[in-house]
């Protein structure tokens, strides 16, 4: 029985099943752990979502920020970016089973057996692991309550630092953007909604968010999509999946291996949100 973590699809699925012939996935005995952004870039996000959540149990899903676009977009709170290609599952017969699936998925998860934490890009330094989890909680009600949509219409990536202070939608605005948007921070923690790419061509007072100096979940064992491409050396307990040119899958074992095969569409238009 192995469990395997896998980057950003973003709608390419003759890639994953590449993947997952590559892992030699068995259904009956592994369980998959999908980074989000299963969605969009790819030509066949449709289907992509159609075979996670057709995995049940066997497979874990968090939110990345292109689910929350998907979910903006079928509400009308923003019209549709050049670049996506989600009108196949906005006018899919199963579409409204599609998106209430969607928008119940976590923004953490944690086993404790394994010893991993899951999120698309990031914990903020500030928090502990008790806070990651009661403000992941805080999003993941309201987006499972009636009043879904206030929440979808209220989200924006301005809200860019934390503190306990705040309230209201700039709270859970922050919540979303650290969980679904963060790449690079300053030192003081805030957010950089632009910097992408190498940490060598980055600016002196920028760093991953998971080199901030007293980060309170250094102890976590975190894996996140690497939607930034980073290019960093490896850091004690993070585990960055590689969302380029390749889609990849680790091992969550003592030991994790990180599987990868090159992507099959080269379509993956434009830099992440």
């Amino acid at each position: 029985m192995t469990t395997y973590a896998i980057g950003s699809v973003n709608g390419c699925y003759q890639s994953l099943l590449n993947l997952l012939e590559k892992i030699q996935f068995d259904l009956e005995n592994d369980s998959l752990w999908f980074a989000g952004n299963l969605i969009n870039k790819g030509p066949e996000s449709l289907a992509v979502l159609r075979f996670v959540k057709g995995l049940g149990k066997k497979a874990v899903t968090v939110l990345g920020d292109q689910e929350l676009h998907l979910l903006r977009l079928a509400e009308g709170f923003i019209p549709s970016e050049a670049n996506d290609r989600l009108a196949e599952i906005l006018n899919a017969p199963d579409r409204d089973e599609l998106l209430k699936w969607v928008r119940q998925r976590p923004l953490i998860h944690h086993n404790t057996k394994l010893n991993f934490t899951l999120v698309h890009a990031g914990i903020p330094a500030e928090w502990s692991f008790s806070q990651a989890l009661t403000f992941a909680y805080e999003v993941e009600s309201v987006l499972s309550s009636g009043n879904y949509k206030l929440l979808l219409e209220n989200l924006e990536p301005d809200q860019s630092r934390w503190h306990a202070k705040l309230r209201g939608w700039k709270r859970l605005r922050f919540i979303v953007n650290a969980y679904t948007l963060m790449k690079y921070c300053n030192q003081q923690g805030k957010l950089d909604f632009i910097s992408h790419g190498s940490i060598c061509t980055q600016a002196k007072d920028l760093a991953p968010w998971y080199r901030l100096p007293d980060r309170l979940t250094a102890h976590l064992n975190i894996i996140f999509a690497d939607d930034a491409d980073f290019q960093d050396d490896s850091f004690q307990g993070i585990y960055p999946l590689p969302t380029q040119a390749n889609l990849s899958a680790l091992t969550l074992v003592t030991s994790p291996e990180l599987i990868s095969v090159t992507r099959v569409e080269q379509t993956l238009e434009g830099t992440d949100r």
